[in-house]
């Protein structure tokens, strides 16, 4: 069976893990992964989003790349797209684990590969870590924890 689709942009989740397809079929229909067309088959924000741009292509973001490294918290370095982690899990473990998995899902890692690369046990889930954060805040070591 052949692909109805021949066109297709990638539009960024809100949650930033992810993205939307969105596509046109030769007829000039439109189509997206998202559950109000998939269920509702209205056209979403995501479709007007791509129809706005002239429709041209949205390329998704690449993920950033995973980095073990002498720093108190999780950091983002955009001009490179590299996500710096710390490399120790101690004092606080959970603390700081939670905030590298948030950082990780952010930064447009599946939680598959965080649960594979961090080594998660099966209890942590994607909304368990989100819900911890929103409660807690995110962890950062003290400026005395490496010497350097």
């Amino acid at each position: 069976m052949a692909d109805r689709w021949v066109k297709r942009w990638y539009v960024a989740k809100s949650s930033g893990d992810g993205t939307w397809t969105v596509a046109v079929d030769r007829l000039g229909n439109w189509g997206c992964s998202c559950p109000v067309w998939k269920f509702k088959r209205l056209e979403c924000h995501h479709i007007s989003l791509v129809k706005a741009n002239g429709g041209e292509e949205i390329k998704p973001k690449e993920k950033a790349k995973y980095i073990l490294a002498k720093v108190l918290r999780p950091i983002y370095k955009e001009e490179t797209n590299e996500l710096l982690v710390p490399l120790v899990a101690i004092p606080d473990a959970m603390m700081m684990e939670a905030t590298i998995c948030y950082k990780m899902m952010k930064h447009r890692y599946s939680f598959s590969e965080i649960r594979e690369l961090r080594h998660l046990p099966a209890s942590w889930t994607k909304g368990a870590i989100f819900d911890y954060i929103s409660k807690h805040g995110e962890a950062e070591y003290p400026e005395t924890f490496y010497k350097f």
